[in-house]
């Protein structure tokens, strides 16, 4: 073999790696309207990787941007005034992710995902 088969051959490979790496990346995804069964389901995730808690999430969750910020509802004094706690906590991130054709909710402080059953996400 001649130095520019060598050559041409190692460019070929790396370009395939390249491709193939790129594939098993995830990319934000937004979920379409009318979508209340894949809402259920991120619902229901949320849930347990939350250990179970319930938490109120809008039907149109993911529709508008690819992030869900859970944060603890504000107290209000009985005369109405706000009541900030000396530490505020910082509010849980979601983020709905395409990879392939598999869709992943994926919890940013942890990195920990979760693969959904639903392929209704599309990417941003």
């Amino acid at each position: 073999m001649t130095t520019k088969s060598i050559l041409l051959i190692s460019l070929t490979v790396s370009l395939l790696a390249a491709c193939s790496s790129k594939a098993n990346e995830s990319v934000a995804a937004l979920l379409p309207e009318n979508s209340s069964v894949a809402r259920a389901e991120i619902v229901e995730t949320v849930s347990k990787a939350l250990g179970g808690m319930n938490v109120p999430i809008a039907q149109d969750v993911f529709q508008e941007s690819s992030k869900l910020l859970l944060a603890s509802a504000p107290v209000s004094s009985p005369s109405g005034v706000k009541v900030y706690a000396k530490e505020m906590q910082q509010a849980l991130v979601f983020e709905l992710r395409k990879q392939g054709e598999n869709c992943l909710l994926k919890r940013t402080d942890t990195q920990q995902e979760w693969p959904l059953k639903t392929k209704l996400c599309i990417t941003k």
